[in-house]
């Protein structure tokens, strides 16, 4: 790396010392050339054309000559200046990207690897508590059924066994616990120091804590994180698997 760096520093001195030595040049051969110019063609137009009606070409080299060295000059050698960066900053990145070690990068291309593992490892255990719920409660079923055609007394009856299985997994991973142990409708108080991420506060709310309300939900918060343990195996796109029963 540090190889790398002496490299990109010599080529890019090198590069702007020649663009910055160029646009010298250019800028100087074109006073020279302007004032050769002037020589040679000034005396016929004052001989033959009348000042006043002196073409605006003609009239704007007349009024940039002589400011030539403050104002052209110097715009001449910023310009350069700046093309003489932007080529060594290209040139610079050609280098590193020769330079790289097959090690290198051999290392970025399995750090790629890992990253997109985790994000499916990710994407298995968002869907794998719902998975389950659908495995032991039927959930999935549940939600996609069309309700319309039954009454309350069907529903409940089929939401019984859904609501024991979700609940069982539920206590299982997360065991959830609430947020105040208070029974909804008691009368709370919320201390100077409350977390906003535990306590909702509704209502009308002024002032500055400590407040004084009535508990409308408990809330939850998550007892314990039971996670599973996953395989590459497992498709992140599945939340149950079809099941056919040969016969």
């Amino acid at each position: 790396m540090h190889n790398i760096r002496k490299v990109s520093k010599k080529v890019g001195f090198t590069i702007i010392f020649f663009l910055l030595l160029t646009g010298a040049a250019f800028a100087v051969a074109a006073y020279f050339g302007v004032t050769k110019l002037i020589l040679e063609i000034g005396p016929i137009l004052k001989g033959q054309v009348d000042p006043a009606a002196a073409k605006n070409a003609w009239n704007i080299i007349l009024e940039y000559y002589p400011k030539f060295w403050h104002t052209i000059f110097p715009a001449a050698m910023i310009f350069s200046l700046m093309v003489g960066i932007l080529a060594w900053l290209f040139a610079r990145s050609s280098i590193r990207k020769l330079d790289q070690s097959p090690e290198e990068a051999d290392g970025e291309a399995e750090a790629g690897d890992d990253k997109a593992e985790k994000d499916l490892s990710d994407r298995r255990l968002f869907l794998h508590l719902f998975s389950l719920m659908q495995r032991e409660g039927r959930l999935m079923d549940f939600l996609d059924e069309d309700l319309d055609g039954y009454d309350d007394a069907q529903i409940g009856s089929a939401v019984r066994s859904i609501h024991a299985g979700c609940r069982q997994l539920v206590q299982e991973y997360l065991n959830p616990k609430p947020v105040m142990d208070q029974h909804e409708g008691a009368v709370v108080e919320v201390p100077v120091d409350f977390d906003p991420g535990l306590i909702k506060l509704t209502g009308n709310v002024v002032g500055e804590p400590p407040f004084k309300g009535i508990l409308r939900h408990k809330g939850w918060q998550v007892g314990k994180m039971k996670l599973p343990t996953l395989t590459g195996r497992q498709n992140a796109e599945i939340i149950a698997p079809a099941e056919v029963e040969i016969t």
